[in-house]
This record gives structure tokens, sequence and C-alpha cells, in this order.
């Protein structure tokens, strides 16, 4: 019989072995089992106590990792759950003792302050049937070094990490701060960012990280401040290009990046892909909550809207849980909305990665939707825009 329960200290040795051997090529394990011994041991974002594991017999068969970081959504920060490292024996696998260790949590994670877990999946089945959503697409810029103006003056050097990470943590934390997506990162953080990028550049404007491949130059991160930032940055990844004889420069970047921006004169090619069964899922734990941290930003949206005169009155449901909310108090006319959307449904419009009018194409009634009159739809579009919801990969886990 399964029992499930906190990882003990003395058992970080067997769940990092086991993580190890389910997802590290075998050349990595012993590299990747080490990493985790340590993070067991100091880091403050992974804590063994947060480490659920199910047992038969006295002997590890599952394990379900939480990490505790704080992610910024529409410039709010709140406290999100990592989910990392979900593994079982291979010869205990599809015996639904994984999900049988997360569903026994989630009440205890929304009594430790978090309104929803976020994780990235190859296959998550697993967690749709538990109600998770898909909450962030994947994105990709392309561009052709040879079509982009040669770099005149160099700003950049070489990233020096004795000195330079104060500097790359406040670049990245303000360029980010209205952001959703995010982490929100700290010297604490950065030695536990094991997707860092291998190679950077920087300049007293911001900095450029790179992975060179034999045919292509791959940005993983780009942060800075102003156009002639990314002007030079772009000047910058082409001389990069050149010198190593490659044209193609790629990267995870969403197209309203700015440095997505400065590229479309250069013939930037943009893609987006967004999966229904895998890439970056949310559960949903306390989404009412959520959407009441986010009040702020709810209330900025809307005094800086052409509905800026209106106190909205918001009655807000999900599966019987009502939560109130009085937006922009001082406005001369008051306007009442009910929404109501389940719980998946709530965390992605907190996220902004569908708009409202789909999801009430989604999961209203025609009925519904008809005693919606215009006004209404204009003024919960504005509290809940569509976005590009983002999360670089050297934030990912």
């Amino acid at each position: 019989m399964l029992t499930v329960r906190t990882l003990r200290p003395d058992e970080a040795d067997a769940a990092a072995d086991l993580t190890a051997r389910i997802f590290a090529d075998p050349e990595e394990r012993e590299a990747m089992r080490r990493l985790l011994l340590a993070a067991y041991a100091d880091c403050p974002f992974m804590r063994p106590e947060n480490c659920l594991v199910g047992e038969i017999d006295g002997k590890l068969v599952t394990k379900w990792q939480l990490l505790n970081f704080d992610i910024r959504m529409a410039g709010t920060v709140v406290p999100m759950c990592g989910v990392q490292g979900v593994a079982a024996e291979p010869d205990e696998n599809h015996k639904g003792y994984a999900r049988k260790v997360a569903e026994g949590n989630l009440p205890r994670l929304a009594d430790l302050g978090f309104d929803f877990a976020l994780g990235f999946a190859q296959r998550g089945a697993m967690y749709l049937r538990m109600g998770a959503v898909p909450v962030m697409a994947d994105y990709t810029v392309t561009l052709d070094a040879y079509k982009i103006a040669k770099l005149e003056s160099d700003p950049f050097r070489e990233f020096d990490p004795l000195r330079d990470v104060p500097s790359l943590i406040d670049h990245y934390n303000q360029a980010n701060a209205q952001a959703t997506g995010p982490l929100v990162r700290s010297e604490a953080l950065w030695p536990w960012l094991v997707r860092k990028p291998p190679t950077v550049h920087v300049c007293p404007d911001g900095y450029i990280g790179v992975r060179y491949d034999e045919e292509f130059i791959e940005i993983r991160e780009i942060v800075g401040t102003g156009p002639d930032f990314y002007e030079a940055a772009l000047g910058k990844l082409a001389l990069l290009a050149r010198e190593r004889g490659v044209r193609r420069i790629h990267g995870p970047l969403p197209p309203d990046h700015p440095f997505c921006t400065a590229a479309i004169r250069y013939g930037a090619e943009f893609a987006a892909s967004y999966t229904r069964k895998s890439g970056c899922l949310a559960l949903p734990l306390a989404p009412l909550r959520l959407i009441d941290r986010l009040s702020g930003a709810l209330e900025e949206r809307l005094q800086d809207s052409r509905h800026h005169d209106i106190q909205a009155t918001l009655t807000l449901e999900c599966n019987g849980e009502t939560q109130a909310l009085d937006l922009n108090q001082s406005g001369g006319q008051t306007q009442p909305l009910a929404l109501s959307f389940s719980a998946g449904g709530w965390l992605q419009l907190a996220f902004g990665y569908r708009s409202i009018e789909s999801l009430m194409q989604e999961e209203w009634s025609a009925a519904q939707r008809a005693e919606w009159n215009q006004q209404d739809r204009d003024l919960a579009a504005t509290l809940f825009p569509l976005g590009r919801p983002f999360m670089g990969h050297p934030d990912r886990y």
C-alpha cells in the first residue's frame, strides 16, 4: 500500500538518485544527482519538507518536488509553487502513484499561501486530469545575421561572475517590473538557475546571454534599457554570428519583447505555439485569491483606459466560491459585473493567456452571453486583456 509523506532529511540521496535516473542521460546522471544533493542541503527554494514522496514497504517509489518562488503577474509579485522532478520508479509507473501524491497535497499547498502550482511538461496528461491549464505559449524569433547593420562601436564586454551578478539581477528585475511570467530574481536565487546562458556579454545598459552552435546562435536571454541598447544588441549578435561563420540567430522571445520590436526592421520572423496538453501548465489552487492579489493591477488598467470614470463593482464566482472587488471607487459612474468561470479559466485570465471573450464562448451558454451588452464586454476586456505571458528559459526549472 502506498504511503504518502514528506521527504526525511536522510532520504535526500534516494530522492536525488531517483530523479537523476528518470530525467538525466546516462552520462549526466551523477552530475544531476550531486546537484540535487547540494540543493537539498543549501538551496532556500528547494526545501526537503516540500518534497512529497510515495513509499511502499520502506522504498521510495515516487516523488513530487515543490519549489518556493515569487513570480510577477501584471507587475504584481505573488508567491508561486514550482513543480519539479515528478518521478516514479519505472517498474511502478502507470499505477497512479504520482497523481495520488500530488492530489493528496493540493489543499496543503493552498494553506501554505500558494494560489497555483506551475511547471513544464512534455506530456502533461496527469496534470490536465487534475485541472491544470496552459498559461504560457512558446515563442521563437529568427533573424538573418547578414541583414543586420554592422556594429560601429562595440559597448559589450565579457561577463565577470565575481562582480556583474548584482547588475544583471537589477537589469532583469527592472526590465520585467510590469511583466507576467518572470521569476523575481535575487542573489540567493542566482546560483540555482540551472539554465543560465553559457556565455553572457554585458554593457552599462544591459546584457545578452547566448549559446553557440555550429549552425546558429541562440539567444538565451536579452535584457536592457532603451532602443539604443537593443540596436547595439542586434549589431553585437550579428558580429558574433559573422565571427563564427553562421547566419541564423534565434531565440525563445515573445513578439512584444523590446528586442523583437527592434528586430522587425531587419526582417525578423516570429512563431508562437499554443499547446493544449504540454508546455507551461498551471494547476489552480486558490484562483479567486489570486485575482484579489491582482486587484491593484486591475484598478490601474481601469484608470489608464477610456473607462477611467467608472467604478467597477465585481462579483467573481468559481465553483461556488465568491469574491467581491470594488475598483476605482472615485469613479463617477458605477458599473456592476458578475463573472463566473472555472478555476482553470480564472488562472488563464490572470496570466492573460486567453481573452475573456474566448473564455466566455467556451464556458458560458448563449443565453448568458446575450445578457451582456457591449459596454460590459469592453470593461471586462479592459480588466482582463489578452497578453503574452512569458518565462525565459533561464528562469525555468
